[in-house]
């Protein structure tokens, strides 16, 4: 894609898909490997630099609404044993 090309839109509602979209990057901060088998993609895999991992989350989350946000964290902390007590307690 030339550095001026732009997504199309789709079909969907914006609510439908979350925007992810990183202007001008170093070289090292992203890499993206598309593995294609018999004309179709099998996987995509997006690997993101440890220290850059709250701006991507803020960027994923610019794209919910306050209510989703709030249940995506609360379904992933309880998914990894996090007790929010131990946030508050913790600041």
């Amino acid at each position: 894609m030339a550095a001026n090309d732009v997504f199309t839109e789709t079909d969907d509602s914006a609510e439908s898909w979350v925007d992810v979209r990183m202007t001008d990057p170093d070289e090292g901060e992203w890499d993206v490997d598309v593995v294609i088998a018999e004309k179709q993609v099998e996987y995509v895999d997006l690997r993101i630099r440890p220290e850059l991992l709250e701006g991507f989350f803020e960027c994923l989350f610019d794209d919910l609404s306050d209510e989703r946000a709030r249940s995506l964290l609360s379904t992933t902390m309880e998914r990894q044993g996090i007790d929010p007590a131990d946030l508050a307690e913790s600041q």
